[in-house]
C-alpha cells in the first residue's frame, strides 16, 4: 500500500506547471488550434443559421431572392468547414506532441531526482509503489496540460469572441450573453471541483494501490498456487476493484449533474439572448436573420464549456498524483558525492575506523566497528543474521551513511571519492541478484564489457554452472524469466558472483557467497572465488563457517561489533575461541 499523501486542495501545482516552460512555444500553439478550431465551428454553426434563415426571408418575393448574395455566405461556410477541420488536425498535432515531450521531460525529472537516493532510501515505497508512480501518477499528471489548462484558456477565449461576435450588433445583448457564458463556465465548473476533487483523489488512490497490489502478487503467483492462497487473494483484489468502481461510479454521476447543470444554464442562456434579440427585431432595426445567429453562436459555444466541469472534477487525481511525486523529488539524499574525487587511492586496502551506524527509528546497527584489510587481503566476515554484516556492506558502498567514524580506501575517505571512482573501485554480490530484461550474456557483461564468451564460459565452468547453461535453448543469447524465475536459488547466487568476480574492481564485496548451495558446490565456489579474486582486496559476508580456512583472516561480529579476529588456523588452534566453536558445531 502507498503511504498516505497530502490533502489534494493543499497540493501546490505551480512547479509541475512550471515543467512545461520548455515546450511552451508549442503548447501554445496547440492551444491556438484549438481555439481557432472551436471558433470556426461557432463560426459555422452561426453562419449556417443565419444563412439557412435569410435565404428562407429572401425567398418570400422574388425581387428579393435575385438580388439575394448566396455565394459569399456559402463560401464563408466552407471556410469555416475547412478551418475547422485543419485546426483540429494541427491542434491535435501539436497538443500531443507537446504532451509526449512533457511526458518524458517529466519521467527525466523524475529519474533525475530519485537516482541520487541510495537504494536504502527507496526501499520505504517498495517496488511496486515506485512503479506506480512513475508510471501512473506521471500519466495523470500528463493530463494538466492536455485536460484542464487547454480547455479552460480556450473557454475563456470562446466566451470573449461569442460576446464580441453578438457585441457587434447589440452591445447589451453581446454583454450578456458573455456574462451568461462566463457565469456558466465558472459554477459548473467549481461545483465539479468542489464536489468532485475529493472523490476524484479518493479514485486517483484506490487505483494506484491496486495497481501496487496486482505488481506485488503477480510475479508470486506460482507460491500463491502451491500454498492455496490465490484465490483469496484473487479476492482480495477483486474487491479492491469493485471499491474503486464504486467510488468511478460516483464520479460518473456527478458528471451526468454537471452535464445536467450546464444544459440548463445553456437553455436559460440561449432563452435570454433569443428573448433580447427579438425585443431587439421588433423594437429597434435589428435584422430578424440574426436572431438565429445569436442563439447559434451561444449554442456552439457551449461546446467548449460543456467540456470543463469534468477537467476540473478530475483536478483531484491531478493533485493527488502531483502531491505523490512531490513526495520523491522532494527527498533530500542522505549521501552526497562530490563532483570529481578530491584525491585518488594510493591501493585497495580498506580501514574502517570506530564505525556507528544508527537508523530513523534509533537502531544501532553497527557500533564502534573497526577493521584494517591489507591491499589483497581475503578476508571473511561472520555473524548470525540480524548481526549488521549487510549493514557493513551498505555502508562501504555508500547505500547507508554512517553516524559517526569513518571509511578509508587506499588512505583516502570515502567521502572524497566521486561516486564514478567508487563504483569502479568496487564490485559487489549482494544477498539478491538481480537479472535485467537482457540476454544471459548482457547480464553478466554488466561486470566488464569487455569480457569474451571464452571468459565466460570458463567461468561458469569454476562455478559450476555449465549443466544449467546447456539446458538453455540459445545458451548465453537465452534470456531470463522475470526476476530470474528460471534460475534457482543457488544458480541465481553464482550467477552473481560470475559477474562481480568478472569485474576488475580492486575490492570484491560478497554477501553470503554460499548460502543456498551444497557443501561440494559451496567449497568448489569458494576456491574459485579465492582463484579468481588473486591479488584483489576480498571482503566475503557470512554466516556459515565452512571452507574458510584458505583465507588469510576470519572475524567474527554479532549486535554490530567485532568480536575477535585472527588467521583460521590460529583461531582453530585456540579452543575458546569462536570460530573454533563454529568449526566444531561442523564437525558434529
Amino acid at each position: 500500500m502507498s503511504a498516505p499523501s497530502a490533502d489534494p486542495a493543499s497540493v501546490n501545482l505551480r512547479p509541475w506547471l512550471g515543467q512545461m516552460r520548455p515546450f511552451a512555444g508549442l503548447m501554445a500553439l496547440g492551444i491556438l488550434l484549438n481555439l481557432i478550431a472551436l471558433a470556426s465551428s461557432v463560426g459555422l454553426i452561426a453562419l449556417s443559421g443565419w444563412f439557412l434563415s435569410a435565404a428562407a426571408l429572401a425567398g418570400t418575393s422574388a425581387a428579393t431572392a435575385a438580388t439575394f448574395n448566396f455565394l459569399l455566405p456559402s463560401a464563408g461556410v466552407r471556410g469555416f468547414a475547412i478551418t475547422r477541420t485543419a485546426g483540429r488536425y494541427g491542434e491535435r498535432v501539436a497538443s500531443h506532441e507537446g504532451t509526449l515531450r512533457l511526458l518524458s521531460r517529466l519521467r527525466r525529472h523524475l529519474y533525475q531526482a530519485i537516482e541520487p537516493l541510495s537504494p536504502t532510501a527507496l526501499q520505504r515505497y517498495g517496488s511496486s509503489d515506485l512503479m506506480a508512480r512513475l508510471t501512473a501518477d506521471v500519466d495523470a499528471l500528463d493530463n494538466l496540460y492536455l485536460r484542464v489548462v487547454t480547455p479552460s484558456i480556450v473557454a475563456m477565449g470562446i466566451i470573449v469572441l461569442c460576446g464580441v461576435v453578438i457585441g457587434v450588433f447589440v452591445p447589451a445583448i453581446g454583454i450578456f450573453a458573455a456574462l451568461a457564458l462566463a457565469i456558466s463556465g465558472t459554477l459548473g465548473p467549481w461545483l465539479a471541483w468542489r464536489r468532485g476533487h475529493r472523490l476524484s483523489h479518493h479514485w486517483q488512490a484506490l487505483d494506484t494501490d491496486l495497481r501496487a497490489r496486482l505488481l506485488e502478487r503477480l510475479p508470486a503467483l506460482s507460491e500463491l498456487l502451491l500454498y492455496g492462497r490465490w484465490q483469496p487473494e484473487t479476492e482480495a483484489l477483486l474487491d479492491a476493484q469493485r471499491e474503486r468502481d464504486q467510488q468511478e461510479l460516483a464520479l460518473a454521476g456527478l458528471w451526468g449533474r454537471s452535464q445536467l447543470l450546464s444544459q440548463v444554464l445553456l437553455g436559460l442562456t440561449i432563452t435570454g439572448v433569443l428573448a433580447m434579440a427579438a425585443w431587439w427585431s421588433v423594437n429597434r432595426d435589428l435584422s430578424p436573420t440574426l436572431i438565429a445567429l445569436m442563439g447559434l453562436s451561444v449554442m456552439g459555444a457551449f461546446e467548449a464549456i460543456a467540456m470543463l466541469p469534468q477537467a476540473w472534477q478530475n483536478l483531484g487525481r491531478i493533485q493527488r498524483a502531483a502531491g505523490r511525486l512531490d513526495e520523491l523529488t522532494e527527498r533530500v539524499p542522505s549521501i552526497a558525492f562530490p563532483a570529481e574525487s578530491r584525491a585518488i587511492p594510493d591501493d585497495n586496502g580498506l580501514e574502517i575506523r570506530d564505525l556507528d551506524v544508527r537508523f530513523a527509528d534509533g537502531t544501532r546497527a553497527l557500533s564502534e566497528f573497526s577493521l584494517t584489510l591489507a591491499p589483497g587481503e581475503h578476508f571473511a566476515l561472520l555473524g548470525p543474521s540480524g548481526g549488521g554484516k549487510t549493514t557493513l556492506l551498505n555502508t562501504l558502498v555508500r547505500f547507508v551513511p554512517p553516524t559517526s567514524g569513518s571509511i578509508l580506501l587506499g588512505g583516502v575517505p570515502l567521502e572524497q571519492l566521486d561516486e564514478a571512482t567508487l563504483r569502479a573501485s568496487m564490485a559487489v554480490a549482494p544477498q539478491e541478484t538481480h537479472l535485467f530484461v537482457a540476454s544471459y550474456r548482457d547480464n553478466l557483461k554488466l561486470g566488464n564489457p569487455a569480457a569474451g564468451d571464452d571468459e565466460l564460459y570458463e567461468l561458469l565452468q569454476a562455478l559450476d554452472l555449465t549443466g544449467w547453461l546447456d539446458d538453455q535453448p540459445d545458451g548465453l543469447d537465452s534470456y531470463p524469466d522475470e526476476g530470474g524465475s528460471s534460475l534457482s536459488g543457488g544458480q541465481l547466487k553464482r550467477f552473481g558472483i560470475a559477474r562481480a568476480l568478472l569485474s576488475r574492481a580492486p575490492i570484491l564485496l560478497l554477501d553470503e557467497p554460499t548460502e543456498g548451495l551444497d557443501e561440494r558446490t559451496a567449497r568448489r565456489v569458494l576456491a574459485t572465488i579465492r582463484a579468481r579474486a588473486g591479488s584483489r582486496t576480498l571482503l566475503m559476508i557470512t554466516h556459515h563457517a565452512g571452507g574458510l580456512e584458505q583465507l588469510d583472516r576470519i572475524g567474527i561480529m554479532d549486535e554490530g561489533q567485532l568480536l575477535e579476529v585472527g588467521p583460521p588456523q590460529a583461531l582453530l588452534e585456540n579452543l575458546d575461541s569462536r570460530f573454533s566453536a563454529l568449526q566444531q558445531q561442523i564437525v558434529l
